[in-house]
């Protein structure tokens, strides 16, 4: 999935845990790895909420993909990536309908 990173939006540790579906604990494990980095960008070891650009690098590193209400919407119903991934899946799910398939679990 393609992640539209809202500029003005900062996340949680545990938002961004809850996202990867790993516990506080691993997550902040995690983030422990990367402290070189996250010092570099200024962010104190103790913030409880994240800038947008540690959530950016959080997110494509640790591989999370943001919902759609954590991202900027405007870039998001704009993008021709997204347009392209949503005729893909209505494509496929047509022809799991016409070959009376079960629907994969969302």
């Amino acid at each position: 999935m393609v992640n539209y990173y809202d500029k003005n939006r900062f996340i949680s540790k545990s938002e961004l845990a809850r996202l990867a579906d790993v516990s506080p604990r691993t997550f902040t494990r995690y983030l422990a790895t990367r402290r070189h980095i996250l010092d570099a960008m200024g962010i104190s070891p103790n913030a409880k909420k994240l800038p947008p650009q540690a959530v950016r690098f959080l997110c494509e590193d640790y591989c999370i993909d943001l919902p759609p209400e954590l991202q900027d919407q405007r870039a998001l119903s704009a993008s021709p990536i997204r347009d392209l991934i949503v005729a893909s899946w209505k494509e496929e799910q047509e022809y799991l309908a016409r070959r009376n398939c079960p629907k994969p679990k969302e």
